[in-house]
C-alpha cells in the first residue's frame, strides 16, 4: 500500500534544472567518492534533460573538482563508468559541494533544493512510521491513506510550489504531481512561469495529462489502428460499438504484471465471452514476432491488436502497463483505474449486471 512517496534521491538521473539568474562567476562542483577504484577514471557532468556531456574531470585521491561556466543554471547528475549516481544538483554558477549522501549546498538553488529534499523526506517518514504501526486490514489502510494521507501529500506538494513556478524547485517537483488529480496537475501548470513551462519535462507532461483527460471515465473511446496476429488491418472501432462491453488490455510479453493479470481476463473470457463482454489486446511496446509465442504460453485466446506503431499508449497517455479499461456499449470509457487484480471481475460485472 505503499505508494506515491517523496524522496528526491530517488531522482537520480532523469531530470534537469535551470535558474533565470545566473552569475558571472564560474562554477566550482566539487565532492568526494568512497571507491578507490574510480581513482583515475573520468566523471560526467550530464545535462540529463537532453543527455549532453556539460563537463569532465579526473577522479583523483578520491576526489573530483570541476570548474566552468553556465549561462543558464541546469540540474545536473554525475555519470562514471557508465553508471549515473544518485547525486542530483543544481549546476549554477558558485561553489557547489555535493555530500556524501548526494546532498547539494553552497549555492541558493542547491541550498533550497535540499531544504526541500528534508521537507519531502519528514512527511515521507512519518508516512511510513503510521504505515508500520497501523495494525488494520490493508483494506483499512487503503481507505486511511486516502482520507488522512493523500490530502496531506497534495498539501505538502502545493505548500513546496510557493515561490517555485518558474525555477528548478518547481521543475524537480514535477516529479511528484501524480499525486494531484489529473485537473489538479493541469491548474497548477497552468499557472507556471515561461521558463518552466517550456521546459521539455513539463510540456511532455502536460501533453501527456491532457491527453488523459481526454480519454478519462466518461468520455467516448479513442480510436487505434494496427494488424492482428495474421498481419490484417484492425481497429479498435471493430469491436467497440457493436453492442457488447469491450475489456481492453493493453499489454507485452515481457511484462510481468501484464501476465499475472492474464488469468483474470482469461476467467472473465471464459464467463461472459456470450453473455456480451469482449476481452481484447492491444500489444504494444514489444516485437511483434514475440506475440504468438507469448499468447501459446499464456493460453490467450481473445483478439489482438498489435500496435506496432506505439500509437495506442501515447492516445491514451499510458505510462505504464498493463493497462486496462472497460468501454460500454456506447463507445465511453467506463473505468481505466479500477481494473487489476481482484478488483477486476466485480468492477466489470457492476457495470455490465449491476451487481
Amino acid at each position: 500500500m505503499k505508494k506515491n512517496l517523496f524522496s528526491l534521491g530517488l531522482l537520480g538521473a532523469v531530470a534537469m534544472f535551470a535558474a533565470c539568474n545566473p552569475t558571472s562567476a564560474g562554477y566550482t562542483v566539487s565532492g568526494t567518492l568512497p571507491d578507490s577504484t574510480l581513482n583515475g577514471k573520468t566523471v560526467y557532468i550530464l545535462n540529463v534533460d537532453n543527455g549532453e556531456c556539460v563537463d569532465s574531470t579526473v577522479v583523483d585521491g578520491n576526489a573530483y573538482v570541476f570548474k566552468g561556466q553556465v549561462d543558464t543554471a541546469l540540474v545536473a547528475g554525475f555519470s562514471i563508468n557508465g553508471r549515473s549516481s544518485m547525486a542530483v544538483f543544481a549546476l549554477e554558477n558558485g561553489d557547489v559541494t555535493i555530500t556524501d549522501n548526494g546532498d547539494s549546498k553552497g549555492t541558493p538553488l542547491n541550498d533550497e533544493l535540499t531544504r526541500v529534499s528534508a521537507s519531502l523526506d519528514s512527511i515521507n517518514t512519518e508516512y511510513y512510521k503510521a504505515y508500520e504501526a497501523f495494525e488494520g486490514s490493508r483494506e483499512e489502510w487503503a481507505a486511511v491513506y486516502e482520507a488522512a494521507w493523500v490530502p496531506r501529500f497534495k498539501q505538502q506538494v502545493l505548500d513546496c510550489y510557493q515561490g517555485h513556478t518558474n525555477d528548478v524547485v518547481g521543475y524537480v517537483l514535477t516529479q511528484f504531481l501524480s499525486i494531484l488529480s489529473v485537473d489538479e496537475q493541469l491548474e497548477l501548470m497552468n499557472g507556471f512561469g515561461p521558463w518552466l513551462a517550456s521546459t521539455k519535462r513539463v510540456s511532455t507532461t502536460k501533453n501527456t495529462l491532457e491527453t488523459q483527460k481526454k480519454t478519462a471515465v466518461g468520455q467516448p473511446y479513442t480510436d487505434v489502428q494496427g494488424t492482428d496476429v495474421n498481419g490484417n488491418p484492425v481497429s479498435l472501432s471493430d469491436y467497440v460499438g457493436k453492442g457488447n462491453y469491450v475489456l481492453v488490455d493493453m499489454w507485452a510479453s515481457w511484462c510481468g504484471p501484464c501476465k499475472r493479470e492474464i488469468p483474470n481476463l482469461a476467467k472473465l473470457h471464459n464467463l461472459y465471452k456470450d453473455k456480451g463482454l469482449t476481452v481484447l489486446g492491444i500489444y504494444v511496446w514489444d516485437k511483434i514476432e514475440n506475440l504468438a509465442p507469448a499468447m501459446e504460453a499464456e493460453k490467450i485466446t481473445w483478439p489482438q491488436i498489435i500496435d506496432s506503431n506505439e500509437t495506442a499508449t501515447k492516445l491514451y497517455g499510458v505510462q505504464g502497463i498493463p493497462c486496462i479499461m472497460l468501454i460500454g456499449p456506447d463507445g465511453k470509457i467506463l473505468d481505466r483505474t479500477n481494473l487489476r487484480g481482484d478488483n477486476m471481475q466485480p468492477m466489470v460485472e457492476k457495470y455490465m449486471f449491476g451487481k
